[in-house]
């Protein structure tokens, strides 16, 4: 007689559940409804202040950046020329405004746009998303930023690689100190720029430096280049930046666009005289190039450190978080 066993076959299932990482959502921001661009105030010879305020109803977060202490949250203007409140238009303009979002889908950005500059080769105008903080309140350690950016088609040509400094566009910085709020001048700023290399190709530049409104000679402290992640035009990106402030070895800044690191350096990022970090420049329509410089941007979230997983992009992964 033959006896035949039964075929067992063993389906294992493993169920993989989410990562939790040491990282809290500070703040996000669609510039939903509730949010406020207001008008320009706060007029100087060269200067005006367009502050962010109210709750965006998508979020539950509300302007200013409480959760960094934030006693202002703005588009800063700056111009090249002396403006007044009816002239102001004339140079930088900036507006909340429905538009077709990196999913295809409508949301609100923040549209900031330099329309007169100084020749080409100097910067002048400029239309910095400010995040201003008093320095009585210590460092920011630790920071992560994520945003979607998105550059004209026609970003290539502002840029002007055959005149001295006409060849670079601001996207991210912060800096120390300044604005009186220590009443010391700042001693460290990061700074991250596309130049346009002599061959007419976009590349990415990140550096530290102690400029940050200081009377002092220029030090750059250290500077890396990225040639190989493209500079999206005319498409929406996601940008990422990362900082843990340090004198040691141990300090780092980490950047990436639409997943591809683009900068990730350690080492020290303190100046002279480790002072707190007061303003981050969340982007700035700024440049040595052509007029008109211009910033579209949308889907700001700020958190206390990397939220999926250290040195790793969320550029494929939504993390989980609750509301602080």
């Amino acid at each position: 007689m033959t006896f035949f066993m039964p075929l067992l076959i063993f389906v294992s299932i493993c169920l993989i559940a989410p990562t939790t990482f040491a990282a809290n959502l500070l703040f996000k921001s669609n510039f939903g409804k509730g949010v406020v661009l207001n008008a320009p105030t706060a007029f100087s010879t060269n200067s005006a202040w367009q502050p962010l305020t109210g709750t965006d109803s998508e979020t539950g977060y509300s302007w200013p950046v409480a959760a960094l202490g934030s006693d202002l949250s703005a588009v800063q203007l700056i111009t090249v020329d002396p403006i007044t409140p009816d002239t102001i238009g004339n140079y930088i303009t900036n507006v909340i405004r429905s538009i077709t979002g990196p999913k295809g889908t409508a949301v609100n950005e923040l549209f900031q746009n330099v329309k007169i500059k100084a020749p080409v080769g100097t910067g002048g105008s400029q239309a910095p998303l400010m995040i201003k903080r008093p320095s009585a309140l210590g460092d920011v350690n630790d920071l992560y930023i994520t945003y979607w950016f998105k550059y004209p088609t026609d970003f290539p040509s502002k840029l002007d690689n055959t005149v001295s400094a006409g060849n670079w566009r601001a996207q991210f910085e912060f800096k120390t100190g300044g604005y009186n709020s220590n009443n010391s001048v700042g001693d460290y700023r990061l700074v991250i720029n596309i130049l346009k290399g002599a061959d007419g190709a976009l590349y990415w530049r990140t550096s530290g430096d102690n400029q940050a409104n200081a009377p002092w000679p220029r030090i750059e402290y250290w500077a890396e280049e990225n040639h190989a992640v493209s500079v999206p035009v005319g498409k929406w990106f996601k940008f990422e930046v990362y900082w843990h402030r340090s004198s040691g070895s141990d300090g780092r800044i980490w950047a990436a666009v639409d997943g591809q690191e683009i900068v990730d350096y350690y080492g020290p990022n303190m100046g002279d005289y480790n002072l707190p970090i007061t303003r981050i420049f969340v982007n700035n329509a700024y440049s040595g190039g052509y007029a008109t410089v211009e910033s579209h941007s949308t889907g700001l979230e700020i958190w206390d450190g990397f939220p999926c997983g250290i040195g790793k992009s969320c550029y494929s992964i939504t993390p989980a978080a609750t509301k602080n």
